[in-house]
């Protein structure tokens, strides 16, 4: 299993969106995984131990201790080796990759190590929107889901077409599919006011009538990368978006319903931001990132108000709780870390999980906290408990919902969460009500 960001990226490196022909899937996954969590201390300017993994020559020759990469012996090379739970060294220093990444890895080398310097040049480069062809029918990832305001409506994406289900008491229908995304929707979100739906993609974001989901138009410039979240303020005024580059700083926009321009733009982390919040009193605003750090914000004068420290990889989600005084943040580390914002302090962590989390939904009022993961696996926390400093004991209680054999990017909820849906890769989405298996809701 990938995270959230590996997976987009090689679904996309593996199209021809970009290039316009196939490329092979086994090196694009070893490309993304080595950028990911290679290339940051082995690179031309900063070799540890000598070693450069940014081309295949670089690796080919090895560094002080010899050569790293023995093609067609992924069990014999160093590479992989160094990467077992207990190596010494071991590789990377500071975390340890999931099984998953790593028999990657091990196949890729086995393989005989194809190197895919378009793959790199992809996740690397500033790409041109005109370079974007028709994405793969293949393709079709629900990788945002949101909940209309009066509980009435699911928008899902679903690749780049959104669709809009009508929720009604006994039954869910496809009532509308919205067609314009020239890339794949990555973010969803509708105003409080019931006015406006917003849908990210590469470059845009697209704005609809709420309504009539008529298109109303697009807010482009100065976006640089995908719009990977979006999220009104309540008052349904302003949009926040997260403009990520590929390999560049993350950057959050404002703009004002009805302008065509933001009005306020920041550096928001080093990396790519992979989730975006807006809290209930329109006064702060989240943001989790690649970078392995949570932030959050003063949306009036966009100043860092908390810096939060303790992921081990990605920040792929984040929520915020009750009174907007706590906030909880998901990662590919497999943990869940619930914070008070104030004293950018951790109140307790949900660890010991057999995935990476890819999304969180704190319902209105804080009640019940929902979470997916890469695994298929869902769950909803409640009585979570107020403490002061960081606890050895569960912040809270925590019941699994019956997972899938999909992986999970997105999820949503009813604001007394017996009813829960989320976005998979097999570009479904599932259903849990009343404490029963998940359904399909019908994409066609």
């Amino acid at each position: 299993m990938f995270t959230r960001l590996l997976l987009c990226a090689l679904a996309l490196a593996a199209s021809p969106a970009l290039y316009g022909a196939e490329v092979d899937t086994h090196a694009a996954a070893a490309m993304t995984i080595l950028r990911a969590h290679c290339f940051s201390c082995h690179n031309l300017e900063k070799k540890r131990g000598q070693l450069d993994l940014t081309s295949r020559e670089a690796a080919l020759k090895g560094g002080e201790n010899g050569p790293v990469l023995k093609p067609g012996k992924g069990s014999d090379s160093p590479l992989v080796k160094l990467l077992a739970p207990g190596s010494d060294p071991h590789m990377p220093p500071k975390k340890q990759l999931s099984d998953a990444l790593i028999a990657t890895l091990r196949g890729w080398v086995d393989a005989g190590a194809p190197w895919d310097a378009g793959v790199l040049k992809l996740l690397t480069r500033e790409t041109k929107s005109d370079e974007l062809k028709s994405l793969p029918a293949s393709y079709t990832p629900v990788l945002a889901v949101a909940l209309a305001p009066d509980g009435q409506r699911l928008a899902s994406a679903r690749g780049n077409q959104l669709l809009i289900h009508t929720l009604g008491a006994t039954n869910r229908t496809l009532s509308a599919t919205l067609t314009g995304a020239r890339d794949a929707i990555q973010s969803i979100a509708w105003s409080a006011d019931g006015r406006w739906l917003a849908a990210g993609e590469f470059r845009r974001v697209l704005l609809y009538d709420a309504k009539t989901l008529q298109p109303f138009g697009t807010l482009d410039k100065p976006l640089a990368g995908r719009a990977t979240a979006v999220a009104f303020t309540p008052d349904g005024s302003t949009l926040a978006v997260a403009d990520s580059p590929g390999g560049a700083a993350g950057q959050v926009h404002l703009w004002k319903m009805g302008d065509e321009k933001p009005f306020a733009s920041w550096t928001a982390h080093n990396d790519s931001i992979l989730d975006l919040k807006v809290s209930a009193n329109g006064k702060l605003l989240a943001t989790g990132s690649a970078d392995k750090l949570a932030r959050v914000w003063n949306l009036a004068t966009q100043k860092e108000v908390a810096k939060l420290e303790g992921h081990t990889s990605y920040v792929q989600a984040v929520a915020f709780g009750k009174d907007d005084a706590v906030l909880a943040t998901g990662g590919a580390d497999k943990e869940i870390k619930i914070w008070d914002i104030a004293s950018s302090g951790r109140e307790g962590s949900f660890s010991n999980r057999s995935a990476a989390v890819t999304a969180l939904h704190w319902t209105v009022g804080g009640t019940n906290l929902l979470a997916v993961a890469e695994d298929g696996s869902a769950s909803t926390i409640t009585d979570l408990k107020r403490h002061s400093g960081e606890q050895s004991s569960s912040p809270g209680t925590e019941r699994k919902l019956t997972g899938v054999s999909e992986v999970l990017y997105a999820v949503t909820a009813t604001p007394d969460a017996k009813t829960v849906f989320a976005g998979s890769h097999d570009g479904s989405v599932y259903v849990w009500e009343g404490g029963k298996a998940a359904t399909k809701l019908e994409a066609k």
